[in-house]
């Protein structure tokens, strides 16, 4: 009896994954033309914002203009202010504790309430492109706050730093959206990962600008030159073709839906439509569905996590205090090893964006193995740190954690949370991963300090390590493959094996 029950199980399993194999065969018919990666790529420009937000302030913060500025006789003295080894900055815990962490915080705190609270009203109401627009006209206000307009005063720093994270937070929470909804499924991961492509690049920019470029305010207003270009630019790309068949009938989705494919869009189309109407009967999704029903309270809770299992993999602790870190990592000039590390992150992030939709690659496959890696990575750079190991070899192994870190966890999560949502579902089920993310961010920035200051930097790097054994956990028992698969279909993958045939046979009887 137990043979044969093993049987069916094997012979269902079988089964569902013949189906899902039907179903992404058939998707892979959905052809994009030039018009959809334009659009996507100016879109997910937004990314690069936040790219050097995420860069420029930790790099800016070590320089001696910046201190001098905002330092020097507000949390300390000329020397205490210094990149003096044994009493400067890197040990002033007022300087630390009471401007750069709270400077860091804002910005992550600002980032996931304009999210949650203003992002989804204006997606529902006005569209993606305006979402996208007024978050950078907003991270242009902020930025012109924390640089040329501070007037020398840290509450108006700190408003600016609010500020800029409320943009970048409404441009993150629409960004993603923008590409599950306009890219073809068979290349939709790898158009996704352009926001962490260009997440990557604008560190990688203001890495180098930083780096040759000792203006503490020009610094400071970099996300906002780039964000100036995006507030514009949006407006050039294409509507999603779902908003607008929502909001003004199947027709004019067919016409958006059209400028983004070649070929016959007449199937797409349909099973588009079809799917708002089913939404349109049911109603809304209130913000208590996303807890109460138990299939979606599923969903949220896997993009949710994810979004805490990326910050909590240590590469953001690394980035935020990557001038302080690397200093006492022994290295004498550390804005030009953060540019070193933002080398190998871009060349990470490339290999990660052509593996996401190949046969090699996926979203499951890429996390799983990632994790598998980077956990031992980050144990035995705490060891070399701790027993005073060749710095070059450190170096080395920093390096490597952020390539293969960027080849998963720097795109997927971001990616993922817009895949498994219906429309109804998505805009509010995606502001709260967004707001999980940055409120993740904000719980890291003050527990660093405190591990770094019990752990030292060693234990710091040991502690995350550990912590991407849950990671890989997680990953191993949520994480469904979605990989080219229509954004109808998706939600099916997370019922159970009863449910799932059912969705099947109706889906078969409308094809």
């Amino acid at each position: 009896m137990l043979r044969d029950t093993d049987s069916e199980v094997d012979s269902d399993e079988t089964e569902i994954e013949e189906s899902v194999e039907a179903i992404r065969t058939d998707a892979a018919q959905v052809r994009p033309n030039g018009t959809m990666y334009v659009a996507i790529v100016t879109a997910m420009f937004g990314a690069i914002m936040f790219g050097i937000d995420t860069t420029n302030f930790g790099a800016v913060v070590d320089f001696e203009t910046f201190e001098g500025a905002w330092c020097v006789g507000k949390y300390g003295n000329n020397l205490t202010c210094s990149h003096d080894e044994n009493f400067g900055a890197s040990k002033n815990h007022q300087w630390l504790d009471n401007f750069v962490s709270w400077a860091n915080l804002l910005v992550f705190l600002g980032a996931a309430f304009g999210a949650v609270l203003f992002g989804p009203p204006i997606t529902k109401n006005k569209g993606r492109r305006p979402c996208i627009s007024l978050g950078a006209a907003i991270t242009v206000v902020g930025c012109a706050m924390t640089s040329y307009v501070s007037f020398d005063s840290v509450p108006i720093f700190f408003i600016g730093r609010l500020v800029t994270g409320m943009g970048i937070g409404l441009c993150c929470f629409a960004l993603p959206m923008y590409n599950a909804e306009v890219s073809a499924p068979c290349i939709r991961g790898t158009t996704g990962s352009l926001f962490q492509l260009f997440v990557a690049l604008g560190g990688l920019l203001a890495s180098i600008l930083t780096a040759f470029c000792n203006d503490w305010k020009i610094g400071m207003m970099l996300p906002g030159f780039a964000a100036i270009i995006v507030m514009l630019s949006i407006w050039l790309t294409p509507e999603s073709p779902r908003f607008v068949m929502a909001e003004e009938g199947y027709e004019a989705g067919v016409e958006q839906l059209e400028k983004v494919r070649n070929g016959d869009v007449t199937k797409e189309a349909r099973d588009m439509y079809q799917e708002i109407e089913e939404e349109e009967a049911a109603g809304q999704v209130r913000y208590r569905a996303l807890f109460t029903r138990r299939n979606l309270r599923k969903r949220v809770f896997i993009s949710c996590w994810m979004q805490i299992a990326q910050q909590f993999t240590g590469m953001n602790t690394i980035i935020m205090y990557s001038g302080t870190l690397f200093r006492e990592m022994g290295f004498e000039d550390p804005l030009m090893t953060n540019l070193i590390f933002n080398c190998f992150m871009v060349f990470g992030m490339v290999c990660g964006l052509f593996l996401l939709d190949s046969d090699y690659g996926g979203r499951r496959s890429q996390l799983l193995n990632v994790t598998s890696i980077i956990g031992p990575l980050l144990v035995c750079t705490g060891v070399g740190i701790k027993f005073s190991w060749n710095h070059t070899l450190i170096l080395i192994m920093v390096c490597a954690f952020a390539t293969i870190w960027q080849m998963a966890w720097g795109m997927i999560p971001w990616l993922y949370p817009s895949e498994i949502f219906s429309t109804s579902e998505r805009d509010r089920a995606v502001s709260l991963a967004v707001f999980t993310q940055y409120g993740a961010n904000a719980v890291l920035l003050y527990l660093v300090p405190i591990i770094l200051g019990s752990l030292g930097i060693e234990g710091t790097m040991m502690f995350f390590g550990f912590f991407n054994l849950a990671n890989f956990v997680f990953v191993l028992a949520c994480v469904h493959e979605t990989k080219g698969l229509p954004l109808e279909d998706v939600p099916a993958l997370f019922t159970s094996r009863r449910r799932f045939r059912e969705w099947l046979g109706r889906k078969k009887l409308i094809d």
